[in-house]
């Protein structure tokens, strides 16, 4: 009991789950184990593929919707089910649970606490804390299409159904739902912690990271309605990027990031990914929507989020002057699929230089040449590398953008 104890009641400071490394549920637990809905043992163990009690989803969803306190004070008053004993740890929990309209226990009056938990008694379980009931029963049904669909009882296919429509539960890589199999410690924690995600109780800030300072940990988040906000990290943060445990030396600008605070507003968690998507050139889509064409020719339609950071060859623009026939480098909402960030470079001018000197360039035009001076702000790339003045050499191709004064103001050489 003390055991259990250790793993479901979360101290202090992170622990830093020490089995979850490399796991697939590495994001989802370190994620509750900042919001201190979960936590290891005295070494920091989780033990991610044990099987799940009923009790302990109890707790653990009842903990993420924010009633732990709540839990602990009925801890002691008899339990309106016959196997849960008032001075069980998780009584609780488990009695909060019904309350909350999250299970009915069984007909014969028992909960069954030291149970495993099924997969489809954790798809009903959903259902009900996502208020899914009403497109369950629409679902029930419905004709899934596991390999193992005739395994799932008839009372279970609306909330199996309603449950992978939304995101929260799935059949696995070769097409089976598993219906009878245990739930483990991990899927049914991450199972918890999608649901909270969707309602937007897991984390207290989301957006693109637009500015940051490693040394210092600090920085600003941009989020999808434009809104910026100053961060700074907490000396025991955790940090995970694209899955894996990282350094603040990791975090790159652009990055999109989910953070959770601790009490005095600082990041105590930071879930990082990148997702990005290259296109040949945009063509607008009505409002906020745009048409990529891809490398393969295919054309995708995107919306682009209202708080969007667009740019055209380097600098500050709007959605319209990104339009246009041009690589156009996107970094989309791993969740949304939307365009978070846009980087286009239209270079409709091009030449082969001829001359070098001082801040101006002469390209070949047929029997002569053609002057160009370089802004003072002038934007240099050759391969994506930022580049001085002095590297442009003669006989190099160039593509370039020109300033409303005739200046370069964006420079590319073409290898």
């Amino acid at each position: 009991m003390i055991a259990l104890l250790i793993l479901l009641i979360p101290g202090a400071a992170l622990a830093y789950l020490s089995d979850v490394a490399g796991h697939w549920s590495a994001v989802w637990l370190s994620a509750l184990e900042a919001r201190g809905i979960i936590a290891g043992d005295r070494a920091g163990r989780f033990y991610p593929d044990d099987p799940l009690t009923r009790a302990e989803l109890a707790r653990i969803a009842v903990t993420g919707l924010g009633y732990g306190t709540e839990a602990l004070a009925l801890q002691g008053v008899p339990s309106r089910f016959t196997d849960v004993a008032p001075d069980d740890p998780l009584a609780g929990y488990v009695e909060l649970l019904w309350e909350l309209g999250l299970t009915e226990g069984y007909p014969d009056g028992r909960f069954r606490p030291e149970a495993p938990l099924t997969r489809v008694e954790l798809a009903a379980m959903l259902v009900r804390a996502a208020g899914l009931e009403q497109r369950a029963a629409v679902l029930r049904s419905a004709r899934l299409s596991y390999r193992d669909a005739g395994e799932i009882p008839d009372w279970a296919v609306g909330a199996v159904a309603a449950a992978a429509e939304a995101g929260l539960m799935s059949g696995d890589g070769d097409g089976y739902y598993r219906p009878w199999a245990l739930v483990t410690r991990a899927e049914g924690a991450a199972a918890v912690a999608k649901w909270l995600d969707q309602y937007g109780l897991l984390f207290d800030l989301e957006g693109t990271l637009v500015a940051f300072d490693p040394r210092e940990g600090e920085g600003t988040v941009r989020t999808p309605m434009g809104e910026e906000h100053s961060i700074s990290l907490a000396v025991d943060a955790a940090i995970l990027r694209g899955g894996e445990r990282v350094l603040p030396p990791a975090l790159q600008v652009a990055d999109q990031v989910s953070l959770i605070l601790n009490d005095a507003g600082q990041v105590r968690f930071v879930e990082a990914w990148y997702a990005d998507l290259l296109a040949e050139g945009l063509e607008p889509a009505g409002g906020n929507g745009v048409w990529a064409t891809l490398g393969t020719g295919q054309r995708r339609r995107l919306w682009v989020q209202p708080g969007a950071l667009v740019f055209v060859n380097g600098r500050p623009a709007t959605l319209a002057e990104a339009l246009g026939q041009g690589p156009t480098y996107m970094a989309l909402d791993v969740k949304t699929e939307e365009v978070r960030y846009l980087d286009a470079v239209r270079t409709p001018f091009g030449g082969r230089v001829a001359v070098v000197e001082d801040d101006r360039i002469w390209l070949e035009d047929g029997d002569g040449f053609l002057r160009y001076d370089l802004a003072s702000d002038a934007i240099l790339v050759d391969a994506g590398r930022r580049v001085e003045f002095y590297e442009i050499a003669e006989g190099d191709q160039v593509a370039f953008a020109l300033d409303g004064d005739g200046r370069i103001t964006y420079l590319e050489i073409v290898r």
